[in-house]
């Protein structure tokens, strides 16, 4: 099976519907978001996060559908060549399709194309199949997050992709 294109855009107000449907409820959103959103999730947060100077926020899309969105995903910058990979949530009709591999290898083109040379990411440690899609797209287990020993930070060198 080859895997789908993916490109990514800016995160606009147009995309808030989507994204909303995606999250059915709180314990979603903790999986999704951690504890810097609060359920329920509205447009308002989402214009928060687009309005923050240090998040770039993105709408994944097959490039002959730009106005269908497949994914959300953000890259925060950290320092000057660093990032987290942050809030990444595939539209659940979507999921098991082979779009995760695509969707953060394109992040992490953006990523490296704009000054990056560290990215990490946060992940609750019982969600292997992101785990699985993180680790094929060279991501690697760096340290447990402190306080809370349900999700495990994993660090992606760009130059060794």
């Amino acid at each position: 099976m080859t895997a789908p294109r993916i490109a990514l855009r800016a995160f606009t107000s147009a995309d808030d519907a989507a994204l909303l449907s995606w999250v059915p409820d709180a314990v979603a959103l903790e999986r999704i978001a951690g504890r810097t959103l609060t359920w329920p999730l509205t447009a308002e947060q989402l214009q928060g996060l687009r309005d923050e100077a240090t998040y770039t926020p993105f709408t994944a899309h097959e490039p002959a559908t730009p106005d269908v969105p497949v994914a959300h995903l953000e890259i925060v910058r950290l320092g000057p060549s660093e990032g987290r990979l942050a809030r990444v949530v595939v539209d659940p009709a979507r999921r098991g399709e082979g779009l995760g591999k695509p969707i953060v290898g394109a992040a992490l083109d953006w990523a490296a194309a704009h000054g990056f040379t560290d990215v990490e990411l946060r992940v609750f440690a019982d969600n292997t199949p992101a785990i699985r899609t993180y680790a094929a797209v060279g991501f690697t287990t760096s340290e447990p997050y402190p306080n809370d020993d349900r999700i495990v930070v994993l660090r992606c060198l760009l130059q060794d992709r």
